[in-house]
């Protein structure tokens, strides 16, 4: 069995309420910050948090918290150089100076940089510029855009830039050549302290920086950075990509058959970091366990709180450490702030021996497997380790025990976060956390609700290429990053988009046959994407497959004037799409894309797959809006479904049928409210041919097409002065909407017969 170490450790802040004085104060009430606010968690009482906050682009100096001790004293307030300071002040932030930029010339020229500045960079004839010609300085104490540095292409590697508030020393980019940086003073050097030019062309080691004890990162680069190196670990490399070449893989883990990833996940819960803030770390490491599961990596999943002492919730050897659903309420019911008691140290120290003894215990149990396991550790914190001593030494522990020689430092990824508190130790996260070329696993976050917001957007499957039905969700996300396999169609002599359809494959879209009934000239049709920058005036269809069965007339003799059994229609695009962040198609059940993103075995079959997506009597389901927004309905099967069908005589062309199952086929399925107090969206004309689809652990499968309905929600089409979007009425009194859609499970034999150059089917039975 092959299976993955990763760990993370976060750091967190401290968020708190101010109590109102009370007899039991302890502490002085003289504790203000000048131009900034403060928080008190427990009043000024023993053993209350008190934290300094200030505007953007300041920071608090010299301490963002103070503790109220038992003498009766606030926690005293030092300088760096360690001066007794008694009065906390609001600091301009500063950017780091540029120390050295070698065969080029920048400016201005200056001992430290304030926020809006800028720096910009030239290199000299024969000599070209990579990296940001521009920077400015921005609010949390960082430069935008990427270190310059001037090349003229005769190295074995590029030249080496030299980050903002560093000197470097050493070769210069020769096979071979180690060149070291070190930090000025009152800057923490995050990274690699020294890169060597290897065989590949490229440098070893993490990207150095220089930080500033009071910069951070804003949740926007955590999510692009911690999202980047931690898809490397998951994107998996299917069996069948044997013939591509090494390099082009880059880090991409290559698992076997029967595999796993440990993901060992880590939250402090000392006392200062509050009760509060820890549910805020609770809630991102559910984030977390959310996000990873979406991918087709096997996972195995190790949680685990710590203060003085760490406590164990969910080992990776325990049965429910596979199911995310199962390790999130775990977590829930058993990770409680108050278990740590009295013992509020932080002991990094002994959290990661924690994860060493599991690995050491796992491997006993699975000694053939175990060198082939991939690890990573996740270490969420709110400050420097006060107790243990280094957590050094427990990395070098596990390391070991992986045997993460040179060709094994895949084997391993530590991530650490320290959140909120200017006592967040650079040097101490830095010397945990791992480093590899292009990525980065150490970060700083201003407080937890930032690390919330960064981990929503963690993960954002832009880079993936090959795995459907992922989305972003994350409260920033646009509505086409949310369904990025939505798209509208058009004729060229309408205003607006009549009707909808989903991105299949990179050259398939999926819709409904009626859509076409007006105006049967596909070639006077357009798909119309969300990002329009890059497809202004829409794409032309190639062709258009309608199902043979299709025939809205079929049943006229029998007194049904429409009937739109096999009401789906294939359009095939005149130019392959390029999947990106908003356009990605949606996984379709039944094939091997849909196989790996339910983590069904190669043995599964179609019915497998529908027995999965519609196993309950009533399945939550979305369909998108006109106004692009997410609908939520039921669709109703097995014992339901005959009560939901019947009511599609409420619609005046069926009213008068006997048999209604002449009208809704078994192809149909069916969701509709029945004023029992569950709300269900009901289905807009004009959003016919759109996906009904289902989630299944962040991956979004479609299981019908839009086809028709009893009531038209959006038929007067009206819109809010508030939000511009469609007033959608409420039924009638007595009235029960029904919304029908094309079950793809009804419709396999055609779909496989058109699309089997697109998409690998599995088996049917």
């Amino acid at each position: 069995m092959l299976l993955c170490l990763c760990t993370f450790i976060l750091w967190a802040g401290v968020t708190t309420q101010e109590s109102p004085l009370d007899s039991a104060q302890t502490c002085s009430t003289q504790v203000s910050i000048q131009g900034g606010t403060m928080l008190l968690s427990d009043g000024y009482r023993q053993g209350s948090i008190l934290t300094y906050s200030c505007p953007d682009g300041s920071y608090p100096y010299p301490a963002r918290s103070r503790m109220c001790q038992a003498d009766g004293n606030w926690s005293p307030m030092r300088s760096p150089s360690g001066r007794l300071v008694t009065q906390a002040s609001c600091r301009d932030m500063r950017c780091p100076p540029q120390q050295t930029f070698e065969n080029g010339f920048y400016g201005p020229r200056l001992s430290a940089h304030r926020v809006g500045s800028v720096l910009n960079f030239e290199c000299f004839d024969g000599y070209q510029l990579h990296g940001s010609a521009q920077r400015h300085c921005l609010p949390n104490g960082r430069w935008n855009g990427t270190s310059p540095v001037c090349d003229d292409g005769a190295g074995h590697c590029r030249s080496l830039p030299t980050p903002p508030g560093a000197l470097s020393s050493g070769g210069r980019n020769r096979l071979g050549d180690r060149i070291s940086f070190q930090c000025m003073k009152g800057l923490d050097l995050v990274g690699s302290s020294q890169h060597v030019c290897t065989p590949e062309g490229e440098w070893s080691g993490a990207e150095t920086s220089c930080r500033a004890p009071y910069s951070y990162d804003r949740a926007e680069d955590v999510g692009a950075e911690f999202g980047a190196s931690l898809t490397n670990v998951l994107s998996v490399v299917s069996s069948g990509t044997d013939h591509v070449p090494a390099q082009s893989l880059g880090r991409r883990l290559i698992l076997s058959q029967g595999s796993f990833l440990h993901v060992y996940l880590l939250a402090d819960a000392s006392h200062s970091v509050t009760k509060e803030n820890f549910e805020i770390f609770k809630n991102s490491l559910e984030i977390i366990i959310d996000r990873i599961a979406s991918f087709e990596v096997p996972v195995r999943f190790a949680v685990f709180s710590y203060a003085s002492q760490p406590k164990k919730i969910v080992d990776t050897f325990d049965d429910i450490a596979e199911d995310p659903d199962l390790v999130i309420e775990k977590m829930k019911d058993k990770m409680k702030y108050e278990d740590h008691g009295n013992a509020t140290g932080t002991n990094i120290q002994q959290a990661l021996m924690a994860v060493y003894r599991m690995m050491i215990s796992h491997r006993a149990s699975n000694d053939k497997g175990w060198d082939q396991t991939r690890h990573a550790i996740i270490l969420l914190t709110d400050g420097k380790s006060n107790m243990g001593g280094s957590p050094r030494n427990a990395t070098l522990r596990i390391e070991d025990l992986l045997n993460v020689a040179a060709n094994r430092k895949d084997y391993l990824d530590i991530y650490v976060f320290g959140v909120g508190n200017l006592d967040v130790d650079w040097d101490g996260m830095n010397e945990v956390a791992s480093k590899k070329a292009g990525e980065k696993h150490v970060f700083k976050m201003k407080d937890s609700m930032e690390l919330k917001k960064a981990f929503e957007d963690v993960l954002d499957p832009r880079d993936l290429k090959d795995l459907c039905g992922m989305a972003n969700n994350s409260a920033s996300a646009s509505w086409d990053q949310q369904q990025p396999w939505h798209i509208m169609l058009q004729h060229t002599t309408q205003g607006e988009p009549s009707c909808r359809g989903v991105l299949i494959s990179k050259t398939w879209v999926l819709t409904a046959a009626h859509c076409f009934s007006k105006f049967n000239d596909t070639l006077s049709w357009r798909v119309i994407l969300a990002d329009k920058t890059a497809y202004k005036t829409g794409l032309p269809i190639k062709r258009r497959i309608d199902h043979g069965l299709y025939n809205v007339r079929a049943k006229v003799a029998q007194g049904i004037e429409e009937f739109y059994d096999y009401d789906v229609s294939l359009l095939e695009l005149d130019v392959p799409m390029q999947v990106a962040q908003k356009l990605r198609p949606i996984c379709l059940p039944c094939t091997t894309g849909a196989n790996k993103a339910l983590k069904k075995p190669e043995t599964a079959t179609c019915k497998d797959h529908e027995l999965d997506l519609l196993s309950f009597e009533k399945v939550p389901a979305q369909f998108v809006s006109l106004d692009n927004e997410r609908m939520n309905v039921l669709i109703k099967t097995k014992k339901s479904r005959p009560k939901c069908i019947s009511a599609a005589v409420q619609h005046k062309l069926y009213s008068k049928v006997a048999n209604i199952s002449e009208v809704v086929t078994d192809r149909f399925l069916c969701s509709g409210g029945d004023g029992n107090g569950v709300v269900e969206d009901a289905v807009c004309k004009g959003e016919s041919g759109g996906s009904l689809f289902v989630e299944r652990r962040a991956r979004y499968f479609q299981v019908g097409v839009i086809s028709w309905g009893t009531f038209d929600p959006c038929e007067k089409k009206g819109k809010s002065m508030e939000t511009g979007h469609r007033i959608r009425e409420a039924p009638k009194r007595g009235q029960k909407p029904r919304d029908f859609y094309i079950s793809l499970f009804q419709v396999q034999d055609w779909l496989r017969h058109h699309l089997a150059g697109s998409l690998r089917f599995i088996p049917l039975q």
